[in-house]
C-alpha cells in the first residue's frame, strides 16, 4: 500500500539519462545471463565434467596445499618472560635476569638477547597457560 503511494510510475521518455542508461544495462546482463545459460543447459554432459574436474582438484588441493592462518616463516627472534615472586627486589630480579642471560648465551645458535626489567601488562596466570614444557619442545624442534 505504501509503495502504491509513494513510488510513481514514470513514462520512460520521461526517466533521466540515468535511469535509462541502468535499465538499459540491467536488461542486457539478463539478457547475457540468459544466453550463457542457455549455452550451459545445452552442454550439460561437459558442464557435469568441468563440475566434476572442479571438485577433485579442490580436494587435492586441500591435501596438498599447507593449512595454517598464518604463514609460517622463521623470523629468528624469541620472546620470552621471566617472572619471579613479587617480593624479589628490582636489584634481585636484575641478578637474576643475567644469569639468565649468561646461560642462554652459551648456546651457538643465540647471537643476542635483550633484556629488561619491567610490567608489560601481559601477564597470565598459571592455569590460563600452556604448560612450559608444550613451548620448550617447539623451540627445541
Amino acid at each position: 500500500m505504501m509503495s502504491a503511494r509513494i513510488l510513481k510510475h514514470v513514462p520512460k521518455e520521461e526517466e533521466g539519462r540515468l535511469a535509462r542508461w541502468l535499465e538499459d544495462s540491467f536488461q542486457r546482463l539478463i539478457d547475457a545471463y540468459g544466453r550463457t545459460l542457455t549455452w550451459v543447459l545445452q552442454r550439460q554432459t561437459a558442464t557435469l565434467l568441468v563440475f566434476a574436474a572442479t571438485l577433485v582438484a579442490t580436494a587435492l588441493l586441500f591435501y596438498v596445499v599447507p593449512k595454517g592462518f598464518f604463514p609460517v616463516q622463521d623470523t629468528g627472534v624469541i620472546i620470552g618472560v621471566t617472572e619471579a615472586p613479587q617480593t624479589v627486589s628490582f636489584q634481585g630480579m636484575a641478578e637474576r635476569q643475567q644469569a639468565l642471560v649468561a646461560e642462554l648465551l652459551k648456546d651457538p645458535a643465540v647471537e643476542s638477547i635483550s633484556s629488561f626489567i619491567g610490567v608489560d601488562g601481559t601477564k597470565r596466570h598459571a592455569e590460563q597457560r600452556p604448560r612450559a614444557d608444550q613451548p620448550q619442545a617447539a623451540v627445541r624442534s
